[in-house]
This record gives structure tokens, C-alpha cells and sequence, in this order.
């Protein structure tokens, strides 16, 4: 059972990430994260890897400029601690406005996050989507 404390502090640093995301404002999300090149954020495309603060700059800067509106909401988030370290998992959803069409993606969320200095931040962040191509019920797409 993780403590009331780090539970509050990690839910709290969710709410920050999807405001400053919805604000478009990189510079608070980069506040969010590890300033280390340890530092590993993976994202729903084959380029979307990334190690560094300033490979997560960029890449957050073109998540930026190709869309006009960006929702972040989290969902059924299960939290776990041990010490400095947390982890989570849960649903992310992400809503969006791109070349004008509307975007809706159900994602799915784990995380590592450290307190460093009385702050939690994100060491590891893993975002991705569930595979189209795979049936419920089966456990191998049809490819």
C-alpha cells in the first residue's frame, strides 16, 4: 500500500503534467522531468524514444507545433512506492486538434518517478496505445 503522502504528491504531478501540456507550455513540463540523460520517455511512434532532457524538448516541441488543442486526462491510475522511487500505471487519454480534425487517443501510462529535493519527478514514462490489430481475446494480431 503506498503511502497517503507519495499518493498526493504523484497524483499531483500528473495534474501539473496535463495542465502544462493543455497549456502548451514546455518549459513547465521539462520542470516535471529528471535532468538527467537516464532520463527515458517513449511515446506511440518508431521515432519516439528518447533520452535526455533535450531529446524531450524536441520532441515536445513537435508534439506542439502539430496540434492546436491538447487534452491530457488520467484514469484508474494504481500507484506503488518503495523510499524515493514510485511507480504507476493507469489509462492516458489524449485529446487533440491536428491540420483540424479532432483526436482521440485511449492510451495507456506507466511511469517511474523520483523525489529528488522534496519533488517528484519523472525518471521513465512510457505512453502507448493499444494495437488495432490484435482482436480482443487473442493473444498474437492477425498480421
Amino acid at each position: 500500500m503506498v503511502d497517503e503522502k507519495i499518493q498526493k504528491a504523484v497524483c499531483n504531478l500528473l495534474e501539473e503534467y496535463s495542465q502544462a501540456y493543455q497549456n502548451k507550455n514546455i518549459k513547465e513540463i521539462l520542470k516535471l522531468f529528471i535532468d538527467s540523460e537516464e532520463l527515458v520517455v517513449i511515446g506511440t511512434g518508431d521515432d519516439e524514444w528518447v533520452n535526455g532532457i533535450n531529446e524531450l524538448k524536441s520532441g515536445f516541441e513537435r508534439d506542439m507545433d502539430q496540434a492546436d488543442d491538447i487534452n491530457v486526462k488520467f484514469r484508474n491510475i494504481s500507484i506503488s512506492s518503495s523510499g524515493n522511487v514510485a511507480w504507476l500505471s493507469g489509462h492516458m487519454n489524449m485529446e487533440a486538434t491536428a491540420d483540424g480534425q479532432d483526436i482521440y487517443l485511449p492510451g495507456r501510462l506507466t511511469a517511474v518517478v523520483l523525489e529528488k529535493n522534496g519533488k517528484w519527478l519523472f525518471a521513465n514514462l512510457h505512453y502507448s496505445l493499444p494495437s488495432d490489430l490484435q482482436e480482443e481475446g487473442k493473444a498474437w494480431p492477425d498480421i
